[in-house]
Formats: C-alpha cells, structure tokens, sequence
C-alpha cells in the first residue's frame, strides 16, 4: 500500500516492500504511467531486497507539481525521499526517464549508490527531440492525455505484443489514462533538457545497461554509447523488446537484472 511524503514541497507517493535488512533497491518508472509498471519485477526483487517504489510527480498518487521539471528537481526528490525514509545507499534501476533520474543522481548524489541500472534511455536530448516533445505537449494540452495513449503504445511494444497481449496492453493504457496533465507536461519538460554525455565519466558505481532490440525511441547505439563512457559498465540486449523491455520480456530483464544485483 503506498504512503505520501512531503518532498521538495510536493507530496510523494512511495512504498517500501521486502525484507527489512536487505540492501534496497529504487524502481523509477517511465513517462505517463506510475510505480505499478514494475509488477512484474516485484516477486523476484522482494524475494532478496527491499524495494522501494515511488511515483514521479503528477503520476500515479503523487501530486503534480510546477508546469516545467528538471531532472536535477527529480533526483533531488530521490534523495529526499531516501532521506525521509533514513536509507543511506541504494541500487537505483531507471526506465526512460526513470534512466535519465538515475544519471543525473548518479552524478548529483553518488554517496547515496551502490549500483545503478539504465533501461531503454538515453543521455541527451537533440535539438529534433525537443521540437517532437514540444509537439507533443502542446497536443496534450489542447486535446487531453487520452491523444498521448496509443501513440505511447506503438512506441513501446512491437506489433506483435500489440496482437497478442491485449489484456496487459489495456493494463498500461489505463495506467497512462491516470497521468495528470501537469504531470505529463512537467516529466516532458524535463526530459527536452537532458544532456549528461560529458559528465557519464564521472559515474563510479557498477552499471548495467538493458536497452531493448527493437526500441526505435532509443535504440542500442544509444546505450553502446552511454556504456563506452562509464567506466566497466555492463551491456545486456534485451531480445525481441521495444521500448518497454520489463512489460514484453519481464522474464529476460528479470534475469539480467537479478544477475547483476546479485554480484
């Protein structure tokens, strides 16, 4: 069941599951749906961690906060929230904008770490991308999050996903459809400023990279590129996955993952 803390003067909603002495692990989830999207990797994590979820302002049950987000405001949050929670280090384990988070703590608070894994995300956003997130904004502001949903899943999963799983599909809409609107917009803000290529040599912590095969967000050229400037980072390719890797091979990102944590 989640709580809500006042962090940064904004209420987050978070819960902590798992064993109440084991290293803990931070779950971020990606743009437009909340902490539930990492269902399917809670029964393993819970079985060797504490985990903590949270939601991203205006997501799930947390509060909107400002139109425009930073990243640096979203990692601060983090922190904030880890020190609330009295917990000193973490993994933190990001998909999409939840990887851009885990950068920016990474770079911000690297005494808060002790590992740090980046799914299907990227380290800047070009000039192309913001005019496309611009687009985007000004859509959902005139016509609703609802014009957001589909386009979302085209981009996440393949076709045949799309085909052959209509039940979770459904599952990530309706998660999508309770993204507030300032929220959406705020999260949007803060992706079009990413730019933590020239500081990536600065993360000291074991990393792993999950981008999935088929993502045309942000493809495996983007985490080569990310690994090639972190020191001994690990590169695991997820098979047959778009953008959304934990929801179509939650089996194979479960292995990768569990298998780094674990040494």
């Amino acid at each position: 069941m989640k709580q809500k803390a006042e962090i940064g003067g904004k209420k987050i909603a978070y819960s902590l599951q798992g064993s109440g002495h084991a290293p803990v692990v931070v779950l971020s989830h990606s743009l437009g749906v909340s902490s539930e999207f990492w269902g399917y990797q809670l029964p393993l994590l819970t079985a060797s961690y504490r985990v903590l979820l949270y939601d991203l302002p205006g997501h799930g049950d947390s509060e909107p906060a400002g139109e425009r987000l930073s990243l640096e405001q979203l990692a601060d949050d983090v922190a904030g929230l880890l020190e609330h929670l009295r917990i000193d280090r973490v993994a933190f384990v990001g998909l999409s904008i939840g990887g851009m988070i885990g950068q920016v703590f990474a770079l911000r608070h690297p005494e808060k770490l002790w590992a740090l894994v980046l799914c299907s995300t990227g380290s800047r956003t070009d000039s192309t991308t913001r005019k496309l997130i611009e687009d985007r904004i000004a859509r959902v502001t005139e016509t609703g999050i609802e014009s957001q949903v589909e386009g979302a899943m085209g981009r996440w999963f393949t076709e045949n996903f799309l085909r052959s799983a209509p039940a979770t599909i459904e599952w990530v809409k309706n998660l999508f459809r309770k993204t507030s609107l300032k929220g959406f917009i705020g999260c949007c803000g803060a992706i079009q400023e990413l730019d933590t290529d020239d500081q990536l040599s600065e993360i000291k912590v074991p990393t792993l990279l999950i981008p999935g095969e088929l993502d045309q967000a942000f493809p495996e050229t983007v985490s080569r590129s990310i690994q090639a400037r972190i020191a001994g980072a690990q590169l695991y390719i997820l098979p047959g996955a778009a953008h959304a890797g934990n929801v179509e091979q939650s089996h194979l990102f479960n292995e990768a993952l569990i298998n780094f944590l674990a040494a």
